[in-house]
């Protein structure tokens, strides 16, 4: 009985160690909105800096990474990811990180990637948010709600750490909207067009 019960207390803890990243990180977008800051501070000059760079709001890099790792620079998830805002070898080499985790490599290059798929959707957060998750082609065919649980709750964690971050926990919850399909159309040597909610741009 007792070699049973051991057995199944051994199974339950390898099955912990296989738990991906995004799965320890996954209460952390319920903190209050000044813990989320306080983890955030050792990084804030270099979340500052990809802010101005790629006209992307701290407050969404913040979220990103609040969903992918909490503000882990050493977390890993079990498909391969790496560093605070998780990226993966093949994204990290087409965004430019050389080291996922130097943090101010892979807070540059997981920046970069949001504005380029914000610029691919229009300025739509879910749908960059989901592409971010599940992958450009995924919300491309499905939209915003790509039919993967995974996805669901991470972008329900990242837009709910938007929404703290952005009004620093003091506006009432906003009503949730279902987000539309956004026909992508694939323009080669354009200017990126300038958002109204480019809240950072050259100042």
């Amino acid at each position: 009985m007792k070699t049973k019960q051991f057995i199944a207390q051994l199974a339950v803890c390898v099955a912990l160690l296989g738990v991906s990243t995004s799965s320890l990180a996954g209460s952390c977008d319920k903190q209050h909105v000044n813990v989320i800051h306080q983890q955030a501070q050792p990084y804030q000059h270099v979340i500052n800096q990809a802010a101005i760079k790629y006209r992307v709001n701290p407050a969404l890099i913040k979220a990103v990474i609040t969903a992918e790792s909490c503000f882990r620079n050493d977390a890993q998830s079990h498909k391969g990811a790496g560093g605070l805002m998780q990226l993966i070898p093949a994204t990290a080499k087409r965004f430019g990180v050389n080291d996922r985790f130097n943090p101010a490599e892979n807070i540059d290059g997981g920046t970069r990637y949001l504005r380029w798929l914000l610029n691919r959707y229009n300025g739509s957060i879910p749908h960059a948010i989901a592409a971010y998750n599940a992958g450009e082609g995924r919300v491309d065919r499905y939209g915003a709600n790509v039919p993967i649980a995974e996805t669901a709750v991470y972008t329900r964690r990242v837009l709910n750490a938007y929404g703290k971050l952005a009004s620093n926990g003091n506006r009432p919850k906003a009503r949730v909207v279902q987000p539309q399909l956004i026909q992508v159309k694939h323009v080669v040597k354009k200017p990126e067009p300038r958002f109204k909610w480019d809240e950072f741009g050259d100042n």
